[in-house]
C-alpha cells in the first residue's frame, strides 16, 4: 500500500492532551507557574513556597535560569527553558529535540558546551540517529490532527532538513535502518484507535509506504537488518509485540500478554521493551523475549515507575520519575542500572526531578529532567555515579 497519495487532515479533537499525558501533562501547571521568566519569586501559582528555594537541592551544579555549559565534571550538559523531547547520543554528542517555547532540534558535545541548532520543530516526541542524519518524529500543533511529520536533520547542519513524510496525527515512535526511516502513527480515538499504522519512507527522500494499516494504539519501534518490530493491541486490548520484514510481509507475534508497551531495543537476539500498567509507567517491568518469539522473561522491575530505558550489551538502564505531578521540582527520581546477567539493581542517580528519556554511550548516561529541563549525564560505572 502506498501512502504517497494525499489524504484529508484528520479532525481536531481534544484527546490529545492524554495522548500526549508523558511529554506535556504532567508539565502543564509547572510550567504556567513559571511563564513569566521569574526562576525566584518565592511564592507559586497557588500561593505555596517555592520548590526551588525552599526543598532539598538537585545533585548538581548546574545555574537555575540558563543554558550554561557545563564544567569538567558537572552533571548537566545541557540546560534551557523548553520541554525536553526525544534522547540519543553517537558517544560525541547528545541530540534532543525541544518543544513548546523551544521548539529547536539540539546537539550538544557530551561534556557539555556550545550548542549546535539542526533546526526546528513543534512537537518532537522520539528522535533516532542514522548515520548522516537525525530522525525526529514531530507530531505539530497540539490539539489539531494532520500537523504531524517526520523530519531528517542533516547531523554536519549542511542543507535543508529533510520533510520525509507530513500531515500525520500522532507520530510518536520512529527509528531508523541504513536506508530508511520507519515511524509510527497511533490512529484517531473515534476509531478507537484501530486506524493506527506503521510506516517507512527512504532517507534520501521520496514517498512513504504503509507497511502496516489497522493496527491498534500501535507503540514502540525497533528495526534490524530484516524485520521491524513494534507492539499493539490486540482484540482484547492487551498488548503484543509483533514484527514484519522491513520491505513488508505478513505479520508474527513476538510476544502476547502484555501491558501498555514503551521503548522497544534489540541486542543480539533478544528483543526488549518496557510494560506498564499506564503512560506514567506504573508497576513496570523490562521484559525480554528472542526477536523470533518466545518466552518473555522480566529483566528488570521497577520499584514505583518508569519513564523510559536503554540497552547496551551488558546492561539495562532506565529512569524512575518518582513525583509524575507538582507544580515544583522533585528530588525523588532516579536513575538506575541492572546487568543482563542478572543481580541487583544500582542506582547511578538520585535527586533528580522526573527523569524521563535515557540513552547510553560507552562510558556515560544521558537523561532528562523537568528542572528547567536539562540534559544530564551519570558514569555507567556505580562506582564513580553520582549520589
Amino acid at each position: 500500500m502506498n501512502a504517497s497519495q494525499s489524504s484529508p487532515p484528520a479532525p481536531a479533537r481534544s484527546w490529545r492532551w492524554a495522548v500526549l499525558a508523558v511529554v506535556v501533562a504532567a508539565q502543564a501547571v509547572f510550567f504556567y507557574s513559571r511563564c513569566d521568566g521569574d526562576e525566584r519569586r518565592a511564592q507559586g501559582t497557588f500561593g505555596m513556597p517555592n520548590p526551588y528555594l525552599d526543598g532539598p537541592s538537585i545533585q548538581d551544579r548546574g545555574m537555575l535560569g540558563t543554558r550554561a555549559p557545563a564544567q569538567p565534571g558537572d552533571l548537566v550538559v545541557s540546560q534551557g527553558k523548553a520541554l525536553v523531547a526525544g534522547l540519543a547520543t553517537d558517544g560525541t554528542r547528545v541530540y534532543f529535540g525541544e518543544s513548546l517555547l523551544g521548539q529547536r532540534i539540539l546537539a550538544v558535545p557530551v561534556a557539555g558546551g556550545a550548542e549546535t541548532t539542526l533546526g526546528s520543530g513543534g512537537m518532537p516526541l522520539d528522535v533516532a540517529l542514522g548515520k548522516d542524519v537525525l530522525v525526529v518524529a514531530d507530531a505539530g500543533g497540539l490539539m489539531v490532527d494532520g500537523q504531524g511529520k517526520i523530519t531528517a536533520f542533516p547531523l554536519d547542519g549542511s542543507g535543508e532538513p529533510r520533510v520525509l513524510a507530513s500531515r500525520l496525527v500522532l507520530p510518536s515512535a520512529v527509528a531508523v535502518s541504513a536506508t530508511h526511516a520507519y515511524w509510527i502513527d497511533g490512529g484517531t480515538v473515534e476509531r478507537d484507535y484501530t486506524d493506527g499504522f506503521v510506516a517507512r519512507a527512504p532517507l534520501a527522500g521520496g514517498a512513504h509506504t504503509v507497511l502496516a494499516a489497522g493496527e491498534r494504539a500501535p507503540s514502540g519501534l525497533a528495526v534490524d537488518a530484516t524485520h521491524v518490530y513494534w507492539a499493539r493491541q490486540d482484540v482484547n486490548k492487551q498488548g503484543e509485540v509483533v514484527r514484519m520484514p522491513i520491505g513488508g510481509g505478513p505479520i508474527e507475534v513476538v510476544s502476547s500478554g502484555q501491558d501498555r508497551v514503551k521503548r522497544i531495543t534489540i541486542v543480539g537476539t533478544n528483543l526488549y521493551w518496557i510494560s506498564a500498567k499506564d503512560l506514567d509507567g506504573t508497576r513496570a517491568a523490562v521484559r525480554s523475549a528472542p526477536i523470533k518469539g518466545g518466552p518473555a522473561l522480566d529483566v528488570a522491575v521497577a520499584e514505583s515507575r518508569m519513564c523510559s530505558m536503554a540497552i547496551d550489551g551488558e546492561a539495562v538502564y532506565w529512569s524512575d520519575p518518582g513525583e509524575i505531578g507538582g507544580t515544583g521540582a522533585s528530588t525523588r527520581g532516579r536513575i538506575l542500572k541492572k546487568p543482563l546477567a542478572g543481580g541487583e539493581p544500582t542506582v547511578l542517580a538520585s535527586g533528580q526531578d522526573r527523569p524521563c528519556y535515557v540513552a547510553v554511550d560507552a562510558t556515560h548516561v544521558y537523561f532528562s529532567t523537568q528542572s528547567l529541563e536539562r540534559v544530564k549525564r551519570t558514569p555507567k560505572d556505580s562506582a564513580s555515579a553520582s549520589p
